[in-house]
């Protein structure tokens, strides 16, 4: 009886074994990350849960009551650097996320409600981004 290695089951079995090897890094540790705005470097996120042709509007302010930012519209996957946050009105989505973020585009500033952001768990976002 021979045995003959297949060709390609050594790196088979080292990418399964990346593939099934938990990872330390949880989702919300993930979300906010290091980026540049501007030139400078910044904590962000990205813009997530707006509706097909649909957008999120940036505020002048914490809440809805504010008025929009001139020319402030974000669509998914917009990338936001996170420049403080407060707490004002609750998400249209999700009246019990009350944290805003006041972001910055490179082109315009204004504020957001975290619901629509990929930030994380506040606790691991409050570490990085500081109060307003």
């Amino acid at each position: 009886m021979s045995f003959r290695r297949r060709a390609g089951t050594g790196l088979f079995a080292v990418l399964m074994a990346f593939a099934v090897t938990p990872t330390l890094v949880t989702p919300a540790e993930a979300a906010v990350h290091d980026c540049r705005v501007s030139g400078d470097r910044a904590v962000c996120a990205y813009v997530t849960g707006i509706d097909a042709g649909s957008w999120l509007n940036m505020r002048t302010g914490p809440g809805y009551g504010y008025a929009d930012v001139p020319y402030g519209r974000l669509n998914n996957g917009a990338e936001v650097g996170l420049k403080c946050w407060s707490t004002g009105d609750g998400a249209a989505d999700n009246p019990h996320s009350r944290y805003w973020m006041y972001i910055d585009t490179g082109v315009r500033a204004g504020w957001v409600n975290d619901w629509y952001l990929d930030t994380g768990d506040p606790a691991v976002w409050q570490q990085r981004i500081p109060h307003c």
